[in-house]
């Protein structure tokens, strides 16, 4: 997990290095110095679940040429663990902040690499087997890095795809330190004002 986390800030650095090379004026480029709200969609596979779940959520966004921001909530759908006392489900809520560098190379095209923390309300479901059987709940703290890409559609929309791999922990002794850290590809539609 290290080296993975090594090669991401690697990929930020060069990004944002390149991003500060590349600065041209902003009025040559549609969205910018702007703000958006939209939707998304995305799948989540956490490294110790059975297999990844589909997830809906809403941002808001502003960016200026180079920099940018991100706010998130979504709600993630259920993930499946196994332990040797049953079977267990994890929801999730996350709210995330994200910083969003652009590289502008072009009038509709804009990749950027982006970094952030969260707050993951956790609801867990615990199955037959385990010694109280129902649901708990916490709240767990992570971050994440990635990239993506903005493809603007008009003068007013933007399509956004991106990666993020999201480092992230759960806090109950009872589940063996699985981890909940793993891959998130989300697609949106933002409309800017």
């Amino acid at each position: 997990m290290m080296m993975k986390m090594k090669k991401l800030i690697s990929l930020f650095s060069i990004l944002f290095l390149s991003a500060l090379a590349f600065q041209v004026s902003a009025q040559d480029y549609l969205l910018v110095n702007r703000s958006g709200l939209g939707l998304h969609v995305g799948h989540y596979q956490a490294q110790d679940a059975e297999e990844g779940s589909l997830f809906l959520g809403a941002q808001l966004r502003a960016r200026g040429n180079v920099l940018g921001a991100e706010l998130s909530a979504e709600y993630r759908g259920e993930q499946e663990y196994r332990l040797d006392a049953g079977d267990y489900t994890v929801r999730q809520i996350p709210l995330t902040g994200s910083l969003l560098l652009f590289l502008p190379l072009g009038e509709y095209f804009s990749p950027y690499a982006l970094g952030g923390i969260g707050v993951y309300y956790t609801i867990y479901d615990y199955e037959e087997g385990f010694l109280d059987p129902g649901d708990d709940t916490e709240t767990n703290f992570g971050y994440h890095l990635g990239c993506g890409t903005d493809i603007a559609i008009s003068e007013n929309a933007a399509f956004n795809i991106d990666y993020r791999y999201l480092f992230l922990d759960g806090n109950q002794d009872s589940l063996n330190d699985k981890e909940f850290s793993g891959n998130v590809f989300t697609a949106g539609l933002t409309f800017y004002f």
